[in-house]
């Protein structure tokens, strides 16, 4: 008596069952909005911070051409002159955390040093939306604040307050966190 022995096909459909099987009994995450009305921003943390230039052309979506008006991709996109796209952003991400939300309203404190001048420049963000499911914002220095795309941050410090002025988040670069008595030069980084 001979047994059957499933073959390579049988088998990989097997397997591709049982995965399938453990993926649609998996719970998915709720959204970072689903949860009731004024959801707390406790626990918010600024996981990963890039900067760099970016076009005006890199904001433009094929919908923009019919209706003349700035589709974001539900991105929280906010700049110093609102009128100018292109300019030297600052792309952060947050640790995501189900039912933390930045609220419109949130307020993003950048202080930074640019490659050309020591001296600390401020710049101040208030959160048109909220940051909804989406763990990434961009800040834009733009228009005036920024316009030669050959420059580049040396430093800079980023704080996250909720509406009332409460510090939820920080973030600083290593050189603005060096010591005061490293370098002379330490002192034109910290304001």
């Amino acid at each position: 008596m001979m047994r059957c022995q499933p073959t390579g096909r049988m088998w990989a459909a097997g397997m591709l069952a049982v995965a399938c099987a453990g993926l649609m009994g998996c719970s998915t995450p709720k959204s970072a909005t689903s949860g009731p009305a004024g959801t707390s921003t406790a626990g918010v943390e600024i996981k990963y911070v890039d900067h760099h230039w970016v076009d005006a052309v890199n904001f433009k979506r094929i919908s923009e051409y019919f209706t003349g008006v700035e589709n974001k991709s539900g991105r929280v996109i906010e700049r110093t002159d609102p009128k100018e796209r292109a300019g030297y952003y600052f792309i952060v991400d947050l640790a995501w955390h189900p039912g933390v939300v930045l609220p419109a309203g949130t307020v993003a404190e950048l202080d930074y040093v640019r490659n050309d001048n020591a001296i600390a420049k401020h710049a101040k963000f208030v959160f048109s939306e909220d940051t909804g499911t989406l763990p990434e914002f961009c800040l834009g220095l733009t228009g005036a604040d920024w316009k030669n795309k050959d420059e580049t941050i040396i430093a800079y410090k980023l704080t996250l307050e909720d509406t009332a002025g409460k510090v939820l988040a920080t973030r600083q670069s290593f050189l603005w966190a060096l010591p005061d008595n490293v370098s002379g030069a330490t002192a034109a980084v910290k304001p």
